[in-house]
């Protein structure tokens, strides 16, 4: 049985950010993740952390993760996109996950 793995980036937009071009960050991203396998979506908290923002993509197993992150991290496109998020001062990382599904 495969185990599926999902992966979690929570950020939130900083002040006063432009939200169009955060969002077009967001989506270059997504288009990198989805070349190399990933299966890609992006949420709005609602409650709790109201504000933050979550990029999660999921995988079929640790296997298919490894994979997608060894070659989007090699990407020259993601290596470009890294830079100008940040340079971006658009948004402000708060926490990483990397989470398995259980069987039950």
């Amino acid at each position: 049985m495969s185990q599926a793995v999902v992966s979690q980036v929570v950020f939130s937009p900083n002040p006063g950010a432009d939200m169009t071009k955060l969002m077009a960050l967001v989506a270059e991203s997504a288009a990198i993740f989805r070349k190399h396998g990933a299966e890609v979506s992006v949420w709005a908290v609602s409650t709790g952390e109201i504000g933050n923002m979550v990029f999660t993509t999921r995988y079929e197993s640790y296997e298919a993760y490894g994979k997608c992150a060894d070659a989007v991290y090699a990407d020259p496109a993601y290596q470009a996109w890294s830079q100008r998020g940040v340079a971006s001062g658009l948004s402000t990382w708060v926490r990483s996950n990397l989470v398995r599904q259980l069987p039950i």
